[in-house]
């Protein structure tokens, strides 16, 4: 803040509200089993590819040309995650609301994705790929635990203090 006003309470309390999500989060990351940040990482790596096959749309010629970016080995990924998130380790009934939107999502998706092999023999409908197109970013967002450079400054401004590592990015 270049002047000399206090900053508004809503605006310290918005700061004080992003910094206990990322402390949050952080605790809840703390107890992740290897297994689980595997199976989180390989999740966001087939959803990101989901995503960038449902901005294809506008330039494939098929469904088979949407495929050749969302492949096998991202269904199985999808179905993987799924057994070890949400069969395993209750993600779906997680009392944090990230972790459960990211469950249930896992869930769906693994569910349309065998769906609509069963039914088609091999591909993940267009209809599925738009709906689960978001899902890496929620857990993009959920994996975020460390302020980046902006959020330290706005911290800072709201004299809000933050003692753990930061984002150099």
């Amino acid at each position: 803040m270049t002047n000399d006003t206090k900053p508004a309470a809503e605006d310290v309390a918005r700061w004080e509200s992003i910094k206990q999500n990322m402390l949050d989060r952080a605790d809840i990351a703390a107890h992740f089993t290897d297994l689980e940040r595997s199976s989180l990482r390989e999740l966001c790596w087939a959803a990101m590819c989901l995503d960038e096959s449902r901005y294809a749309l506008k330039h494939a010629q098929s469904q088979k040309d949407l495929n050749n970016l969302f492949s096998a080995e991202h269904f199985g990924q999808v179905i993987v995650a799924n057994h070890i998130l949400v069969e395993e380790n209750c993600w779906d009934k997680s009392e944090n609301d990230d972790k459960r939107e990211i469950g249930k999502l896992c869930a769906e998706l693994a569910s349309a994705i065998q769906d609509d092999i069963s039914e088609d023999g091999e591909d993940l409908s267009i209809t599925n790929m738009k709906r689960f197109g978001h899902l890496w970013s929620l857990i993009h967002n959920f994996e975020r635990t460390k302020p980046n450079k902006f959020q330290m400054e706005r911290f800072a401004e709201h004299g809000i203090t933050w003692e753990g590592e930061v984002d150099e990015h």
